[in-house]
């Protein structure tokens, strides 16, 4: 579920919710800006209850002028055993007045033998992308060049969930996060849930939790409508928590979690987390 690779893919309840404001803002107001995370996936295993399942690091430098992310995963314990899945994957871009402007995303995929690259370039008329080896099709229908256009790489979108792109006092989770991973073209809809006191050894602070909607555009299997209809009742709830930081200009994600009504909760979680001003 692509929900979940975008969360992996971090409030005080009288916290006043922040006005919009764009990325180069944000940066200014708190300076160049180094993340750390790590994360852990606890999944549903069949006929053995919810055990870990994957581990991954996050790494995001941003100044004034530019960003850099990146996050590195792989398989672990129980499915560690059957599969050897391990993802390093690279975004760069542009800090803007206007937000992020994303300008390559690279993906590298390990899974067992096989081994899959995925190069997205961004121009301001053109989305370019190059994939090998190739997918066997480009999904039902295919994404087109409007819709690659509107929409930024899955890790630049957890870069505009951390520095608030679109937040409005009425919803200050912002959104939708439109995203295009080199084939598929989706959307996550962020609505304000409510707003927290974390209390974890990872982070203690406000945070805010977001209610999430995944909507599939294009670039994906075809679905009969029942199909459709099948997947979206499967989904009880999904909701993503987002750790305030310098008086809630940063916002890196702390917990993404979701309810299937066929297989159980899915929870992805931060162990770890730092964040400093870059001398």
């Amino acid at each position: 579920m692509p929900f979940l690779s975008v969360a992996a893919t971090v409030g005080g309840l009288m916290f006043a919710p922040m006005v919009a404001q764009n990325a180069l803002a944000t940066i200014a107001a708190v300076g160049a800006t180094r993340i750390e995370a790590e994360y852990e996936a606890i999944t549903p295993v069949p006929w053995m209850g919810r055990h870990r399942t994957a581990s991954a690091s996050l790494t995001a430098d941003l100044s004034t002028s530019r960003y850099r992310i990146a996050v590195n995963s792989r398989a672990e314990g129980f499915v560690d055993w059957f599969v050897d899945t391990s993802t390093a994957i690279v975004a760069t871009g542009l800090v803007t007045p206007y937000g992020l402007q994303p300008l390559r995303y690279d993906s590298s995929v390990q899974d067992g033998p096989k081994h899959r690259r995925v190069l997205i370039d961004f121009t301001p008329g053109e989305v370019l992308v190059s994939v090998s080896p190739k997918y066997g099709d480009w999904g039902f229908p295919a994404t087109t060049p409007p819709q690659k256009l509107e929409a930024t790489d899955p890790l630049t979108a957890i870069l505009n969930m951390t520095v608030r792109t679109r937040a409005t006092p009425s919803n200050p989770c912002g959104g939708p996060l439109r995203i295009f991973d080199g084939k598929q073209r989706y959307d996550l809809r962020l609505r304000y849930n409510a707003r927290l006191n974390w209390d974890t050894d990872v982070y203690k602070g406000p945070a805010i939790r977001c209610d999430v909607d995944y909507v599939e555009i294009a670039g994906f299997d075809p679905k009969s409508a029942q199909e459709k209809e099948d997947d979206r009742e499967d989904i009880r709830w999904a909701n993503i928590v987002l750790a305030e930081i310098f008086n809630g200009r940063l916002t890196p994600p702390l917990q993404a979690e979701l309810r299937s009504n066929r297989s159980g909760k899915y929870t992805v979680q931060a162990t770890r987390l730092s964040y400093s001003r870059a001398r």
